[in-house]
């Protein structure tokens, strides 16, 4: 079984969204497993301080590097992966979901907040920095939490249908481009139809159809984006 952990001050953010959803159901099965561990039972003093003032000046806190550590050092994990969410980590894509699900790793999570974490735990025990894109939230849970549920995705046993993650975007099955559009009841909505060949029951009209949406949806919306 796979494990996630998740070093953080606010627990509840984690427990809440690894209820439902993908993870639920990889819990259910005996695939994957969550826990959420609280900083504050670390803390440097009773007042369950976790933070202090940055050396050097400026405004916010910065996170110290003993909770962290002891944190860490608390867990119970497999052959453990270390990653922190930043801005200044690599960017994350699809293939990159993919090899942190194929790993035999459990994946740890620090999730930062006020005005970052003390450089010296990240050069001593992060091992992966990833980046969701060029923008700032106020904190790592929920940067942490959609990588997670990216990898979640690809692990053996945690989506009701295997195939599901090989048909989304990104996917070998779309050559890397995006997936088109989808449809379901009615079969007519303000006056636009679904188009004909999804009704037709042709699966292999079907195929083609999405194939050439996902090119042409690709082209237009992603003109960017590297396909294989």
């Amino acid at each position: 079984m796979r494990r996630f952990y998740f070093l953080t001050i606010h627990p509840t953010i984690i427990d809440t969204y690894t209820s439902v959803g993908v993870f639920n159901n990889a819990k259910k099965r005996s695939c994957l497993d969550t826990m959420a561990v609280n900083l504050r039972e670390f803390a440097v003093d009773e007042h369950g301080s976790v933070d202090d003032r940055p050396y050097g000046g400026g405004d916010g806190m910065v996170m110290r590097p003993e909770p962290l550590e002891a944190a860490l050092k608390s867990l119970p994990a497999k052959n453990p992966l270390v990653i922190l969410p930043s801005p200044a980590g690599k960017h994350f894509r699809q293939e990159d979901a993919e090899l942190l699900a194929n790993a035999d790793r459990d994946l740890i999570f620090a999730c930062g907040r006020f005005g970052g974490i003390d450089q010296r735990f990240i050069d001593q025990y992060v091992e992966l920095e990833i980046s969701l894109g060029d923008f700032i939230i106020s904190g790592g849970e929920l940067a942490a939490l959609s990588i997670a549920d990216a990898v979640a995705r690809h692990i053996p046993g945690a989506l009701g249908n295997a195939e599901s993650s090989k048909i989304d975007s990104f996917s070998a099955y779309f050559k890397g481009g995006l997936e088109g559009p989808v449809y379901t009841r009615p079969p007519s909505f303000n006056g636009q139809p679904v188009p004909d060949v999804l009704m037709s029951g042709d699966h292999e009209k079907i195929h083609s159809w999405r194939i050439k949406t996902s090119k042409q949806w690709t082209q237009t919306r992603r003109p960017g984006l590297v396909t294989k």
